[in-house]
């Protein structure tokens, strides 16, 4: 009888949707690699600085008809703040019950009565680590699995380690 042998990409079938779901987290990490801090009542010194601008009841009466009505946030790039005004690019607006609806920059204008506070966006270094990390982790394992980088074990050698070159 002759000796059973195995595929060699019978191990990177089995890896396929692991490395998937690890494409899958790093998408989904990539979406998170910016963080909002605490609500703060004076907006950001330099313009052009990414914010969210939570607004409060009165400001939701005056923007109802212009970014929707039960709006709890407007995210984009500030502007000017001048004149009890605040200028702002608007990439995404959030409602109370957390729908967001994408903008693409359009210029809204909102007075600073009607705001709550600012919520600066930065870069979170934890998230952005992740991301790295599950990114170059997907990598390699992709590698692996399209590739056969590592080698194929011999059926016939003992140890079944990598061939050799």
């Amino acid at each position: 009888m002759a000796p059973v042998t195995t595929s060699p990409f019978r191990f990177g079938r089995a890896l396929r949707p692991a490395v998937a779901a690890l494409w899958a987290a790093a998408l989904a990490l990539q979406l998170g690699c910016y963080s909002y801090l605490p609500v703060q009542s004076a907006p950001p010194v330099a313009a052009g600085a990414e914010v969210a601008v939570v607004l409060n009841d009165r400001g939701r009466a005056l923007l109802s008809e212009r970014v929707g009505a039960a709006t709890d946030r407007v995210e984009g790039r500030l502007g000017a703040v001048e004149g009890g005004v605040v200028s702002l690019a608007v990439s995404r607006v959030t409602d109370l019950r957390g729908n967001t609806v994408a903008w693409s920059g359009e210029t809204v204008r909102i007075p600073q009565d009607g705001v709550l506070g600012f919520r600066p966006r930065k870069v979170s270094k934890v998230k952005t680590a992740l991301l790295v990390g599950a990114v170059a982790l997907s990598l390699v394992l992709s590698l692996r699995v399209s590739l056969d980088i590592f080698g194929t074990p011999e059926p016939d050698r003992p140890d079944g380690g990598p061939q050799k070159s």
